[in-house]
Formats: C-alpha cells, sequence, structure tokens
C-alpha cells in the first residue's frame, strides 16, 4: 500500500489549501495510507477524514528547524512518496529529504501553484531568494507537478525540471459546486461584475473599479460585488466613490458562486494567476468569466467565446470591451470540459503521477 506526506503550510485559507485538502481526502478514500504535515498553522485539520494522522512539528517554526522537524516526520512515518504543495513546503519537502541514503529515500512530488516570474518586479529580497532556492532545487524533485500548462512552461524553461519530470495535473476546481444553473438567457440590463477573490494587490481591485467606471462612461448602468477581504478594500471604496461606480462589498463567502447573482459576469483582473479556480467554478454555474490574458495561467481556465473571454492586455478599455464580448455568452455544453477538473480525473491523474514517482524511484536504489 503506498504510504503518502503531505506537506503543506495550511488546510484552511485559499485554494491551494483546497486543493491539498481535496488530495488527501481523495487518496485516503483510494485506500492509501496519509499523513499531513503542516508548516503554518493547523486550521483545518478537524476537517480531514479521521484516518489521516496530522503532524504539526514543524508548525511556525524557522526554516531550518522546520526542515529539522520535518525530517523527524517523515522518519517516524515512512512514507514511499512525499507530496508538497506551494513553493515554501516544496523548499522544505526536498531539503529534509535530501540527507536521507538513497536507499531508503522516499519519492518527492512538488506541485507549483503559481507563476513565480510574474511576481518578481517589486518584490522583497526574502521572495527573490526563496525564487532562487527554487530554481536550484526544484529540478531534483522526482515529478513536477503544476497547476496549468503557463505553469509548466515556466518550470521547465526557467526553473530546469525536464519535460518527462514535469506534468499537468487539473485542479479538482468543480469540487465545491454541488447545484448547477441553467445560463441567463435574458438580457443584463445592469452589467453586474463579481470579483471573487481576495482584496489584495496580485488581484487588481482597484483595476475592476477602473473598468466598471469605463463601462459606466460607455453608458452601462454598472453594479461592481465583491466577495472576498482584504488589505485594498477601503482604497477599493475610496476610488470607487471618487469614480461613481455603484460598489458593494459581500465579505467572504465560500460558495460564492451561489451567492452571486444570476446574471452576474466574473471579472478576474489579477497580474498573474497559476490556473484561477474562480473561472472554472463560474461557468460550472452558467455565468461568463473575463480575466486577462497576461495572467497567463488564466489560459487553462477559460474558453474563450465560450465560458467568457481573455482580455488583449490590461487597459481597462480593453477589459470593458472582454466584458461586452463576455455578456452575451450563454455558458452550456461544457460538461466535457468541466469533468477534466472534477475530483475523480484530478485524484485519477495525481494517482498515477505518484506511482510512476514512486516506481522510479524503487527501480533507482
Amino acid at each position: 500500500m503506498t504510504r503518502v506526506l503531505l506537506v503543506t503550510s495550511s488546510l484552511h485559507g485559499g485554494g491551494a489549501e483546497f486543493v491539498a485538502r481535496t488530495w488527501i481526502d481523495w487518496l485516503t478514500q483510494r485506500g492509501a495510507a496519509t499523513a499531513v504535515a503542516l508548516l503554518s498553522d493547523t486550521k483545518g485539520r478537524d476537517d480531514l477524514d479521521p484516518r489521516i494522522a496530522v503532524h504539526d512539528d514543524a508548525a511556525g517554526q524557522r526554516p531550518a528547524e522546520a526542515v529539522r522537524s520535518l525530517r523527524r516526520v517523515i522518519d517516524r512515518v515512512r512514507p514511499s512518496v512525499v507530496l508538497s504543495l506551494q513553493t515554501h513546503p516544496n523548499l522544505w519537502a526536498l531539503a529534509a529529504v535530501a540527507s536521507i541514503p538513497s536507499a531508503s529515500r522516499p519519492a518527492v512530488v512538488i506541485s507549483e501553484r503559481n507563476l513565480v516570474s510574474l511576481g518578481l518586479a517589486g518584490s522583497s529580497p526574502t521572495h527573490r531568494a526563496k525564487v532562487l532556492a527554487a530554481k536550484a532545487s526544484y529540478r531534483r524533485a522526482d515529478r513536477v507537478i503544476a497547476i496549468s500548462h503557463p505553469v509548466a512552461g515556466e518550470l521547465v524553461s526557467a526553473f530546469g525540471v525536464t519535460g518527462r519530470r514535469c506534468v499537468v495535473v487539473p485542479n479538482p476546481a468543480t469540487a465545491k459546486v454541488t447545484v448547477r444553473h441553467e445560463p441567463w438567457i435574458a438580457e443584463r440590463p445592469v452589467l453586474r461584475l463579481v470579483l471573487p477573490a481576495r482584496i489584495v494587490e496580485q488581484k487588481r481591485p482597484l483595476l475592476a473599479v477602473h473598468v466598471a467606471s469605463v463601462l459606466a462612461r460607455r453608458g452601462y448602468d454598472v453594479e461592481l460585488i465583491t466577495f472576498g477581504t482584504g488589505p485594498q478594500e477601503a482604497a477599493m471604496t475610496r476610488l470607487a466613490g471618487e469614480v461613481g461606480v455603484r460598489l458593494s462589498h459581500r465579505g467572504w463567502v465560500e460558495a460564492w458562486f451561489d451567492a452571486a447573482p444570476r446574471d452576474a459576469i466574473v471579472l478576474l483582473p489579477s497580474l498573474r494567476e497559476g490556473f484561477g479556480n474562480v473561472l472554472v467554478e463560474a461557468a460550472a454555474v452558467g455565468l461568463p468569466a473575463v480575466a486577462v490574458s497576461g495572467a497567463l495561467g488564466v489560459a487553462d481556465a477559460v474558453v474563450p467565446g465560450v465560458t467568457g473571454q481573455l482580455a488583449l492586455d490590461d487597459d481597462p478599455e480593453s477589459i470593458a470591451d472582454a466584458v461586452l464580448a463576455a455578456a452575451p455568452l450563454r455558458v452550456r455544453g461544457i460538461d466535457g470540459w468541466l469533468e477534466r477538473f472534477s475530483v475523480p480525473t484530478s485524484g485519477a491523474l495525481l494517482e498515477r503521477v505518484l506511482a510512476g514517482a514512486e516506481a522510479e524511484r524503487r527501480a533507482n536504489r
């Protein structure tokens, strides 16, 4: 029986944490012996299958001590595969197994969830050092899972990961959607733009306000609705008041797609996205979505002309054009595409990756 140790910062929070919970639950249900090592906090551990052992030895520790604690967890659990998600856990997992003799070393499968290079401009020295460490060490992993094809391209071109070891496993992005809705077929007297994201700089919420302002100047009745919280919420509110945009903050809502108006258009103007779960969630409930082409990872999460549109660039006028192009779309007939992002499909592909890494590691001992 495969023994899998999942290394993750947390089980609670954003999309990566949701994927971590979903994947480890799937592997457990499929009969794997599973455990989780937490590096940051312990929120969400009670939501896991009770058969999953949770180790918080390294939670909240400084990097060097966290690596030592993680190594002790690995010695106790004795996994055949270590699976990690996100950059910090990836680095800690690779460092923790480095001193284990090859004959007993588990396979290491890491997963990158974002486009790292697009986040370098203006970043801190600490972040740049983290990226340099990733570029030096990712190639040592037995397999590297990318969240999307643009992320895979970066891993191969900038991180030295070979194409043979780099694979794309789609996110189980439809897992939260339990009720499908018929697409809106009437006219949209009001353009209701929904921003389902953290209100932080990377998501560019102020740009969403500018897009709404452009549409209003073109004569459309526009309302901007957010589902999320973050440090730019006050600035967003101020800007909306200055440019005369109707803005409503709904706070963090896990099932935002059920709370959104049925005639809404989802807008995700992020600077970068490794993927964009909300774009698939939108399609699953019949809502067209708009994202910016330059965010790159969104290309795997939107089918232009079918589930939404990709704006040419991040000029508010271009994004407004994409919103108007998306407004007439009736999102339907996409069940086959959505199946790619289901839990069974994502989980089955993950199992294949882990099995391949484990078999190769065993053969090379």
